[in-house]
């Protein structure tokens, strides 16, 4: 097999404290209560567009409000990814520095500081 696709969150990177701290920045930016890191990870993974409505259950959002708050949660998340994203050490990781396969990666937004964290993983210039 020459080529493997790997879903890099989880599996080469762990970027759940990025996901607690711009959940937790949205919420306050938008006078929301922000929710407990625990509240979070029972909801990751599962879409915001639907985790973040469940974790204030008892406020009605507009749609004006729902979106600021998904805009906001994106630009905390990029601003916040680079310097709390990290990465997974183990055999995965040994071996693929070792070999000459040809990579891909899935991650559900790709952003410049996805690029730079698999590049330092993976030791590799981009192309």
């Amino acid at each position: 097999m020459q080529n493997y696709i790997f879903d890099f969150d989880g599996t080469l990177a762990n970027s759940g404290k990025t996901g607690v701290l711009a959940t937790q920045a949205a919420f306050r930016e938008l006078t929301l209560p922000a929710p407990q890191a625990d509240l979070i990870n029972y909801y990751m993974g599962i879409p915001i567009e639907v985790s973040f409505k469940k974790m204030v259950p008892d406020h009605n959002f507009t749609d004006q409000e729902f979106a600021e708050l998904l805009t906001c949660f994106r630009q905390y998340y990029h601003k916040l990814e680079a310097a709390n994203m990290t990465l997974v050490k183990g055999v995965l990781v040994q071996n693929l520095k070792q070999t000459h396969i040809k990579c891909f990666f899935d991650y559900w937004q790709f952003t410049p500081s996805i690029v730079v964290s698999i590049q330092r993983l993976l030791k590799t210039r981009r192309d």
